[in-house]
Formats: C-alpha cells, sequence, structure tokens
C-alpha cells in the first residue's frame, strides 16, 4: 500500500470536508438552541399573566433575555377592520391567522398604541370578518396570551422561497408587524405581537389558544448525517489515495 497525492482531489476533499462538518457543527448549535427553546416555553406558558408594559420594560432592561412565549394581558379596543390575515394551517386545515390591532390606553408623539393580537385561526371559508360576526368584540376587551417576537424585515434566503404576500387581498405569508401597520397606517405598535389564549373572543372563529408549544427535535440526527457524509468522504479519498503500485510503478 502507498500513498499518492493528488493535489485536486486532496483540496476537492478538505473543501467539501469543511463544508460537511460546518453544517454538523451548526445542527449541533440549533439541537442546543432548540433544547433552551423546549425548556424556556414549558417553564413559562403555565405561569400568570404580567402586564403587558411590565414585560416589555423587562425585556428593555434585559435584551439579552429572549421573553418569547411569556405569559402576558393587556386591555383596549379591536380595529377589527385593519385586520391582517397570515396563511398557514390548523390540524391539517388550510386558512389565516388573523392579527388584529389592539388599541391601548397609551399614546406617543406619533399618536395612539396599537398592539398586535394574533387573535387565533380561521379556515379559509371564514376568512373575511362578515363571515364571523358573532367573533368581533366590541368595547373594552381583556386579551391574555403569549408574548411573541415579530419577525425580522429581513430573513435572508428564507424570504427568497417565501410567497409574495398579496396586500389587495389581505393575504400574507409573514408575521412582520410593522409590515402589518405600515399597511393600516398605524404609526405606532411595538416589535411584539401577543398569540391570544381566546377568552375574550364571543365566536367560534377565529379559535384562539392556537400557538405551536410542539417543536420537532432533529438536529442531533442531522448532525449524525453530515458527519457520516464527512466519513464517507474520508473513506473514499484514501480509497483512491492508498492503493497499490501498478505494474508501471506509478
Amino acid at each position: 500500500m502507498t500513498f499518492r497525492f493528488r493535489p485536486a482531489l486532496t483540496i476537492a476533499t478538505l473543501i467539501a470536508l469543511a463544508i460537511l462538518v460546518s453544517l454538523g457543527t451548526w445542527q449541533l448549535r440549533r439541537l442546543e438552541w432548540k433544547r433552551d427553546l423546549i425548556a424556556q416555553v414549558e417553564a413559562r406558558v403555565d405561569a400568570a399573566p404580567i402586564p403587558y408594559d411590565e414585560a416589555l420594560r423587562l425585556r428593555e432592561s434585559d435584551p439579552d433575555t429572549d421573553f418569547s412565549y411569556t405569559p402576558v394581558e393587556l386591555e383596549g379596543r379591536y380595529a377589527h377592520n385593519l385586520e391582517a390575515h397570515v396563511f398557514g394551517t390548523l390540524n391539517g386545515e388550510a386558512g389565516y391567522y388573523v392579527f388584529t390591532p389592539l388599541r391601548i390606553d397609551r399614546t406617543t408623539d406619533a399618536g395612539d398604541v396599537y398592539v398586535y393580537v394574533n387573535r387565533g385561526f380561521a379556515p379559509q371559508r371564514r376568512k373575511g370578518r362578515e363571515t364571523r360576526d358573532d367573533g368581533l368584540p366590541e368595547g373594552e376587551v381583556v386579551v391574555r396570551g403569549l408574548l411573541r417576537e415579530t419577525e425580522p424585515l429581513d430573513l435572508g434566503m428564507a424570504d427568497f422561497f417565501r410567497p409574495e404576500n398579496d396586500r389587495e387581498a389581505n393575504i400574507w405569508h409573514e408575521r412582520r408587524t410593522a409590515r402589518f401597520a405600515d399597511d393600516a397606517d398605524i404609526v405606532a405598535t411595538p416589535d411584539w405581537y401577543v398569540d391570544s389564549f381566546g377568552v375574550e373572543n364571543p365566536g367560534e372563529w377565529p379559535k384562539g389558544g392556537a400557538t405551536r408549544l410542539e417543536f420537532s427535535n432533529r438536529h442531533f440526527e442531522y448532525a449524525l448525517t453530515w458527519f457520516g457524509l464527512a466519513a464517507a468522504l474520508l473513506s473514499v479519498y484514501g480509497f483512491y489515495s492508498f492503493g497499490r503500485k501498478d505494474a508501471s510503478g506509478d
């Protein structure tokens, strides 16, 4: 057995190996993140709600801590005519999550403050609010739900594969409250929304309490796959680099 150094093969193998190992390492980091997320959600969701403003103050005083899924409570009036419909599914059925701005008792130099509330899921046949009149609470309401962070305005390649929003039809494929507010001419809105438990909803639709609380966690399997491919690559490289001398002595 003798080693034959093949420059092109070696360079290509090293590049591919670096990519595979990087992907495996990234999946291990994702595994740690997912475990933290699951533990965080399990520890928070059953806690007593705290005032929404208090949750925002906690976030501002401790910006390094993620306060997502903190139970909160807030009071205000829904602006049902400004609701946004985000396409999604619930239990395998296609429909829309109804994001409605809630005007709270606070103003800024920019005007009244609206907090977006994900009131829950409505099937496609119930998209228009005129089809669910019994589910439009009027006057002051108390909303209880989970604090959620709006999606960043730039998700890179994730946005590239996302369908285009249809603003005329009020069909969205993102949960970005700044975009909803801009479309509704709302100036003041925080970058956090609330997933409502639905207790303030007098009707069947939208169905609140639809926050996804179970998370797939297969990152360890994915990491093993990438590391396994790296090991296979090294085996193939070894097969072509170590071999018997042929008759010509090469």
